[in-house]
């Protein structure tokens, strides 16, 4: 398991469905929320230990697959999107930075904190699923 400082967890200890998947280095596409669900369309950093990966002929260590993260929770989520215009790639598309942080709150505390360029979310008790569009691997 993960930790930073205090022995709060982050998220690549804890949630399966995120295992070999940097946050840090994918691409949030968009982000929509409601009541008690956070989605992300990302452009996911693979690693080599993730069934997906693909060597990239050149370039970096990642390889990059199209996909949604979805976070739910029984509680409201808690949601401040940036105010800052998205980025265009140099494919055309818009981006909203990366999920920077994905971690505990504080140790054994029930409520994660994610932030990026996007924005920040607070959710409690989070249930992660991670859903790859096999025809957009990069």
């Amino acid at each position: 398991m993960h930790t930073v400082g205090g022995g709060i967890r982050t998220y690549d200890g804890v949630f399966s469905s995120l295992a070999s998947v940097v946050l840090e280095d994918s691409w949030v596409l968009s982000l929509d929320a409601s009541l008690t669900d956070l989605s992300f369309v990302l452009d996911l950093a693979l690693t080599p230990d993730h069934l997906a990966y693909i060597a990239p002929a050149r370039g970096p260590a990642f390889c990059f697959a199209r996909g949604a993260l979805r976070i739910k929770s029984e509680s409201a989520v808690l949601v401040r999107r940036s105010s800052l215009p998205p980025a265009t790639d140099a494919a055309g598309e818009f981006d909203y930075g990366h999920i920077d942080t994905f971690q505990q709150m504080g140790s054994g505390d029930a409520t994660w904190a994610l932030t990026g360029d996007w924005g920040e979310a607070l959710v409690r008790e989070p249930r992660v699923l991670l859903d790859l569009d096999d025809n957009a691997r990069r």
